[in-house]
């Protein structure tokens, strides 16, 4: 069967055609985006162009060979298992790269698209009775329907054949909890060059990683002298990529993440990674916060603790301290905890780490 859009069938021409005639309807916005990127995507052009979130460094755009981007697309569905005719659902927005590679994956692969309103609560918007193969979302969405402690929507979640989290790193306690989902749920690692994601780690069931596997084995791994991972993929991109995570790489398929380098905290000769360290202090903080390294005469830089809500006092200041001396050894602690209202954010709702420690006048 045809590829599908909301239960209607088309060819490749109709679809394009389609999407033209909605293009000159009143939309809302997500719609708006989901029929321009689908025309695009339809046109006669060699390339698409996509926008990097901007989580590291100013959002810039970004040309994508239509050939690697549809190699990007049958990688997946291999690599998943999923062939024609899977229901994906598609709750993000048509804007940014996993949007975009859901309505590619949906159509190279003749799947069968629903699409919604991207928002917190995608399953909310869906049909009840829709049984899905595929979803993408970041963490935040699956958290905040989890946080909800509805068994019927909990049920709904863990009946989707397969659901694959990117665009921000998933927390301990949310893995804890995906440990024990019936299906099959990943973390994924990519980026806007790599044309979405490369690897994946399994975070429900008995055969849970900590370790991302990629995508297809002519993928070939490497690192810098920065211990940076280096990705080789001719399929994906005619250079390699070369990439600001530092990586432990395990085999040839395999490697476990340890953070980004931007990040790493030089603290009197030793370094130190935020993000591992805020895997083990993330069940002692209830709100969400972020270490991070800023200027200090004595020790190069220093580690800090920033919470996002109303200002500490001294007494709540100490007890954060006591806690996470429960977690962290002596040369882990951060030096000073600072709140902030609210966190700065990236247009994909990532924390901007370097946005708001300017918001609370910590950086030079």
């Amino acid at each position: 069967m045809p590829f599908q859009l909301n239960g209607q069938s088309f060819t490749k021409l109709a679809l394009k055609r389609y999407a033209e005639q909605q293009l000159t309807a009143e939309l809302q916005g997500w719609e708006r985006d989901l029929f321009q990127f689908i025309k695009d995507w339809l046109s006669e052009d060699k390339y698409i162009i996509v926008h990097t979130s901007g989580s590291t460094g100013n959002p810039k755009a970004i040309k994508l060979n239509k050939t690697q981007v549809r190699n990007s697309a049958l990688m997946t569905a291999n690599y998943l298992g999923l062939g024609e005719n899977s229901n994906a659902l598609l709750s993000l927005s048509a804007n940014y790269i996993a949007g975009k590679m859901m309505i590619v994956r949906a159509i190279e692969n003749e799947w069968h698209l629903w699409a919604c309103e991207p928002s917190n609560m995608p399953m909310k918007d869906s049909a009840e009775e829709l049984t899905i193969d595929l979803v993408a979302w970041v963490p935040s969405q699956l958290q905040a329907m989890l946080n909800l402690n509805d068994p019927e929507l909990d049920t709904r979640i863990q009946r989707i054949g397969t659901i694959i989290l990117g665009g921000s790193p998933v927390l301990p306690l949310l893995a804890e909890r995906l440990r024990t989902f019936p299906n099959r749920v990943f973390e994924t690692f990519g980026m806007t060059e790599t044309i979405s994601h490369i690897a994946m780690r399994r975070l429900s069931g008995l055969d849970t990683q900590d370790t991302f596997e990629t995508t297809d084995p002519d993928i070939i791994l490497g690192q810098d002298d920065r211990d940076c991972l280096v990705i080789v993929a001719p399929a994906l991109a005619h250079q390699p990529v070369v990439t600001n995570d530092i990586v432990e790489v395990k085999d040839d398929r395999h490697f476990r993440w340890l953070g980004r380098v931007d990040n790493v905290v030089n603290s009197g000769g030793i370094k130190l990674f935020p993000e591992e360290l805020e895997r083990k202090i993330q069940p002692l903080i209830a709100q969400r916060f972020f270490l991070a390294g800023v200027a200090d005469l004595q020790l190069g830089q220093k580690l800090i603790l920033v919470l996002e809500g109303p200002p500490l006092n001294p007494k709540e200041v100490e007890h954060h301290k006591e806690s996470l001396r429960t977690a962290l050894t002596r040369y882990e602690m951060p030096r000073e905890i600072f709140a902030v209202s609210q966190f700065e954010e990236t247009a994909t709702h990532k924390v901007n780490r370097k946005a708001t420690l300017t918001k609370l006048g910590l950086t030079s």
